[in-house]
C-alpha cells in the first residue's frame, strides 16, 4: 500500500498510541496533541486519507477505531477471535465425606420408613 509521509507520521503517532494504551479504540484528542501546531492541516489530511483508506475508522469527533488494515499497516499482528470450545456439562462436584458419615447408614424419609414397617407387617 502506498502511504504519504503525512501519513506514515500520523500511522507512526497512532502506533506509539496502541502501543501505549493497548487498544483499538484511541481517543482523537491524544493523537491531536502530538501534532505540531504548522503541520496540523498537512496531519488532518493525512488523517482523513487514512480513513478513506479504511486504516482507521472515525467513530465521532472523540475517538476513533484502528481497523485489521490499520493493525497490518502498523506492524501488528491481528488478534484472531477466541474460539469457543465446546460446551461440555457441568460436572458435579462430590463432596469428601469422613469415615463417619462413610459407615452412617443414610437417613430415610419418615413416610418411606412408615410405608417400610406397614408393608413388612402385612406380609408377616
Amino acid at each position: 500500500m502506498d502511504l504519504t509521509p503525512g501519513e506514515r507520521a500520523v500511522l507512526g503517532q497512532i502506533r506509539v498510541l496502541y502501543a501505549t494504551a493497548g487498544a483499538r479504540d484511541q481517543q482523537v484528542k491524544a493523537l491531536l496533541m502530538q501534532w505540531p501546531p504548522t503541520h496540523y492541516e498537512a496531519y488532518q489530511r493525512a488523517y482523513g486519507s487514512l480513513v478513506a483508506k479504511d486504516l482507521i475508522h472515525d467513530a465521532g469527533a472523540q475517538s476513533f477505531r484502528i481497523t485489521d488494515a490499520g493493525l497490518k499497516a502498523i506492524g501488528v499482528s491481528v488478534p484472531r477471535p477466541a474460539i469457543q470450545a465446546e460446551k461440555r456439562p457441568p460436572v458435579e462436584r462430590v463432596e469428601a465425606r469422613s469415615v463417619a458419615q462413610r459407615d452412617a447408614k443414610p437417613a430415610r424419609s419418615g413416610l418411606r420408613s412408615a410405608l417400610s414397617r406397614l408393608v413388612t407387617s402385612v406380609l408377616r
